[in-house]
């Protein structure tokens, strides 16, 4: 029975070996986490706001990093740092008297909690800068040093992201990278006002808030914030291996246009053609019985006038933001209207034309109609599978 714990014991301390021989005790870190906000202009140059966060077991005195591409211009860097107040965690005896029956104790404290003292105040960080290799390397030595975790700020530019190509801005951000596991990384990018960034749903102007304090020391405005910033297109990653980067890429450009052209285009004559296709079916049917000529034609008009309708109220239900302060409102009547129109493009057509000429022609209508919607509705998720696996942007571990 002894040998079996003892052989459970040794097998449970190898991950253990294993883990300290890969990452040497002189890290002294649990991990760290990292933020940015990225915006892209129309000269092809990326402003970074990033965030890093580190665990301080062991007080660090400098610090470096590395940050993918050259010509790197480093606009500034604090540090953020707290005072800290502490609090006893443990009381001991350390002697007792009895005086006329009444026994009294001294105790001192032996384990003391501390606190940080909010809000944090910056030191600004003296740097130097090297390149090696595409990389720029940063290094300073940290000016508080005893913190409980070490969070620094770093606002950069770069133009190493991008490539412009008929219009299109291609982008390739990459993360920061240092000696030590990230456990967690967000980035959130963002384009200047007159650009479309391609994959953004909706976003909150940051920009003016950001960078007005940012190439002072005085982030205390944005500091706190970077963590949580939401420009309609943000990416996280985990578990980062050291001298790992997360990167993202995607595009931009002037107009929504730029990037879509040949996605409308294609849209355009798939759906030309498939229009060709049920007029020339329809010619060729009513050719042998021109009693079904009304009756198919209404019901193809009825399909494609209704899939167009479907269509709409899917566009202004997924931008209801611009519909402003009454956009519930709105919504429902949209909803509703689209109802009581699908209902009315669905049984009228068909109910008049059996009532005209007989219920056979009726439901002769009704399936044009409702093979009509079919066809078009594959044709969409067609189009939409070949953009969104073409087109989307997404993340990528290096």
């Amino acid at each position: 029975m002894k040998k079996i714990l003892g052989i459970i014991f040794v097998l449970l301390l190898l991950p253990i070996v294993s883990a300290t021989s890969l990452y040497p005790e002189s890290y002294g870190y649990y991990g760290q986490n990292q933020y940015y906000y990225t915006v892209f202009d129309g000269e092809g140059e990326a402003a970074v706001l990033a965030r890093i966060e580190l665990q301080n077991t062991n007080n660090l005195t400098d610090f470096s990093f590395q940050i993918p591409g050259q010509d790197i211009d480093i606009i500034n860097i604090v540090q953020e740092y707290y005072e800290y107040t502490q609090e006893c965690s443990n009381w001991e005896e350390v002697s007792c008297s009895s005086s006329n029956g009444i026994e009294t104790c001294n105790k001192e404290c032996t384990d003391y909690i501390r606190y940080p003292i909010y809000p944090p105040s910056y030191a600004q960080v003296t740097y130097t800068v090297g390149e090696s290799d595409d990389m720029t390397n940063i290094q300073f030595d940290i000016p508080k040093q005893d913190q409980d975790s070490i969070y620094l700020l770093i606002y950069y530019k770069t133009t190493s992201y991008v490539t412009e190509s008929g219009g299109v801005y291609e982008y390739n951000f990459q993360t920061i990278q240092d000696e030590y596991d990230t456990n967690y990384v967000r980035v959130s990018l963002d384009v200047a006002e007159d650009l479309y960034l391609e994959g953004v749903s909706s976003a909150i102007d940051y920009q003016k808030e950001v960078f007005a304090t940012s190439e002072s020391a005085d982030f205390s405005r944005v500091a706190s914030s970077i963590s949580y910033i939401d420009t309609g297109y943000t990416e996280t990653a985990s578990s980062l291996d050291p001298n790992e980067s997360f990167t993202v890429e995607g595009k931009y450009a002037k107009s929504w246009w730029n990037i879509h052209w040949w996605e409308v285009v294609l849209g355009v004559l798939i759906g030309l053609i498939a229009l060709m296709g049920i007029v020339y079916g329809v010619r060729k049917i009513t050719h042998k019985n021109k009693n079904l000529g009304v009756p198919l034609l209404l019901g193809v008009a009825s399909g494609i006038l209704l899939f167009s309708i479907w269509f709409g109220c899917s566009y202004l239900l997924e931008n209801s933001y611009y519909l402003g302060m009454y956009n519930s409102t709105m919504m429902l009547f949209i909803i509703l209207l689209t109802v009581i129109m699908s209902l009315f493009l669905l049984a009228v057509p068909a109910v008049w034309v059996g009532y005209t000429q007989g219920v056979k022609y009726g439901m002769i209508c009704f399936v044009a109609t409702v093979l009509t919607l079919f066809i078009l509705g594959v044709i969409a998720i067609s189009w939409l599978s070949v953009y969104s696996t073409t087109t989307s942007p997404g993340p990528i571990l290096y």
